[in-house]
C-alpha cells in the first residue's frame, strides 16, 4: 500500500492534472444527470396532472428567499472565480480574501437553504408536488454542504502553503463551485416556473 502512494507522486505533474480534470468533471457530468432526472421527473407529473391534483392545496415555495439565495451564490461563484484567477495568474495562494468571501457566502447560501427547507410546512403525506419541491430543496442543500466541506479543506491547504505550485486544485474546484452554483439556479428557475 505504502509503495502505490510513494509511486502515486512519481507521476508526471500534467497527468495529475489530467486526472484530476477528469475526475471532477465525471463527477459533476453524473450529478448534472440526477439533476436532469429530477427536474424531468417534476415536469412530467406536472403535465400528467389531469385531475388538477398535482398542487392541489399545496403552497409554492417562498420567491424572496430563493432569489437571495440565488444572488448570495451567484456573489460566491463570481468571488471564487476571481480566487481562481488570482491563483493561476500568480502561482501562488492569490488573494486570500476572495477565498474566505466565497465559503463564507457558500454557507450563507446553506443556511438559507436550510431554512427553506424547514419553512415550507409541508406536511405527510406528500402529494407529487409537495415531493418534488422537497427533493429539489434538500438536494441543493446537499449541494451547498458538499460545496462548504470541500472549502473546508482547500482553505486546509491554503493555510498549510500546499497550494503553491498546484494551481490546478484551485481549477478543478472551480469546477464543482461553478456546478453548484448553476445547478442551484437551474433547480430554483424549475421551481418557479414549471411546478
Amino acid at each position: 500500500m505504502s509503495k502505490a502512494l510513494e509511486q502515486m507522486h512519481e507521476i508526471e505533474p500534467h497527468v495529475q492534472v489530467g486526472r484530476a480534470r477528469v475526475g471532477v468533471l465525471m463527477f459533476v457530468l453524473s450529478d448534472a444527470v440526477s439533476v436532469v432526472a429530477i427536474m424531468a421527473a417534476g415536469g412530467y407529473l406536472s403535465t400528467l396532472n389531469v385531475t388538477g391534483q398535482f398542487n392541489a392545496g399545496v403552497h409554492a415555495p417562498a420567491f424572496l428567499p430563493g432569489l437571495l439565495v440565488a444572488i448570495v451564490l451567484v456573489l460566491s461563484g463570481l468571488a471564487y472565480y476571481g480566487w481562481e484567477r488570482g491563483v493561476r495568474k500568480h502561482g501562488s495562494a492569490g488573494q486570500p480574501i476572495w477565498f474566505v468571501l466565497s465559503g463564507v457566502l457558500m454557507l450563507v447560501a446553506l443556511g438559507g437553504q436550510v431554512w427553506i427547507g424547514m419553512n415550507l410546512g409541508y406536511v405527510a403525506p406528500f402529494h407529487a408536488y409537495a415531493s418534488i419541491i422537497l427533493l429539489l430543496t434538500w438536494y441543493s442543500a446537499v449541494h451547498l454542504l458538499l460545496t462548504v466541506l470541500v472549502g473546508i479543506l482547500l482553505s486546509g491547504r491554503i493555510i498549510r502553503g500546499r497550494l503553491i505550485g498546484h494551481g490546478y486544485i484551485a481549477e478543478v474546484v472551480g469546477y464543482w463551485w461553478y456546478y453548484t452554483v448553476i445547478s442551484y439556479l437551474l433547480m430554483w428557475i424549475f421551481v418557479v416556473l414549471f411546478t
